[in-house]
């Protein structure tokens, strides 16, 4: 009888851990929903514009960028979903795709095409290619395609937001991937 008690007595312990414990996930949950929340009404006030206009813009996006050919129709099914939960504040696919928007932008810069001329010129080809046939080195190009980001990552150090081993991290990995872009031959339409 004893030992049944005591088996019982830590079941009951061990259940009551398991409800703690996923309590205090939950909660954990529900303040990284909150953050988000509050991140895309903020982003919404600058921007002049309802948090229902910005998820309607994000939505567009995305339509935009299936129709380009940039994504396949399942991850942007995927990401209708959760910009429509209301979950779109995954910082590092979110900040993967700016990241990749932004690094796409300055390419063209760098090449001296405009946006519109840019995608008309990169199905079948590479960044690298394009910068080879103008006579630019693809190392040129891939500082191009980072310095936006390195300038940001700079005042963030100079005001405190993050520290340079942080700003070091984020750079390296944006190096990485502006190589990876670079050489990326973008598929034909």
């Amino acid at each position: 009888m004893r030992l049944n008690r005591n088996a019982l007595a830590a079941l009951a312990g061990g259940a009551a851990l398991l409800v703690g414990g996923g309590t205090a996930v939950a909660a954990q949950g529900a303040g990284s929903a909150a953050k988000c929340e509050a991140r895309l009404a903020k982003i919404a006030e600058k921007r002049g514009i309802t948090v229902a206009e910005l998820q309607a813009r994000m939505s567009a996006r995305v339509d935009a960028a299936l129709e380009n050919g940039r994504i396949s129709a399942a991850r942007a099914a995927r990401l209708k979903a959760r910009i429509a939960q209301g979950a779109a504040c995954r910082p590092l696919a979110v900040r993967a795709l700016i990241a990749k928007g932004t690094m796409l932008r300055a390419a063209g810069r760098f090449l001296g095409l405009s946006p519109r001329e840019l995608r008309a010129e990169l199905p079948g080809t590479s960044l690298a290619a394009l910068s080879a046939a103008q006579g630019k080195s693809v190392e040129a190009l891939e500082a191009a395609m980072v310095a936006p980001a390195k300038a940001r990552l700079a005042r963030a150090v100079a005001t405190g937001r993050i520290d340079q081993t942080r700003a070091d991290r984020v750079l390296e990995r944006l190096e990485q991937a502006a190589a990876r872009l670079a050489v990326k031959t973008f598929p034909a339409r």
